[in-house]
């Protein structure tokens, strides 16, 4: 790679200082990525407790990754559906568990089930026409999920 001169980088914009990291990383530049960390401006900032900031943002990343899984499962379930019927219930299970395992989260980190309810998305039109359709959940399945979610939100 050629030498670019420092004035370069100094003079990137945040939006091709983001371009060029996807790049570096794309190509397994680390070299590359790490002097783009290293050479973007410094600020310094007043914000709310990151212990808190942190937490909301895990949540929130954490349930959309949930409702992600969901919406996943009931796609797999009705694509199931016509190729293979038998195994359709799979999916629907697999949804059962993927529910629990939020509510098992939810719960064990003091979060009222309803209030989550009420301040997330509103519900999914689809998931309330299934939820008669769904078994019961896998309690061991269902805790072992929780407990990999409680781990990605950094409990």
């Amino acid at each position: 790679m050629k030498k670019i001169s420092p004035l370069v980088y100094e003079n990137l914009t945040p939006q091709q200082r983001v371009v060029a990291y996807v790049e570096a990383l794309a190509r397994g530049d680390e070299k590359e990525r790490r002097r783009l960390i290293r050479t973007c401006l410094k600020e310094a900032y007043i914000q709310p407790d990151l212990r808190f900031s942190d937490s909301i943002e895990n949540l929130l990343g954490l349930a959309m990754a949930v409702q992600c899984d969901l919406q996943e499962c009931i796609l797999c379930w009705f694509l199931a559906i016509q190729v293979d019927p038998k195994k359709s219930k799979i999916h629907l299970q697999s949804f059962s568990n993927i529910q629990e395992a939020w509510n098992i989260t939810i719960t064990s980190l003091g979060i009222d089930k309803d209030s989550m309810v009420l301040a997330g998305p509103p519900p999914s039109l689809i998931f309330e026409m299934i939820e008669d359709l769904l078994p019961k959940p896998k309690f061991k399945k269902s805790k072992a999920m929780a407990e990999e979610m409680l781990k990605l939100w950094g409990k």
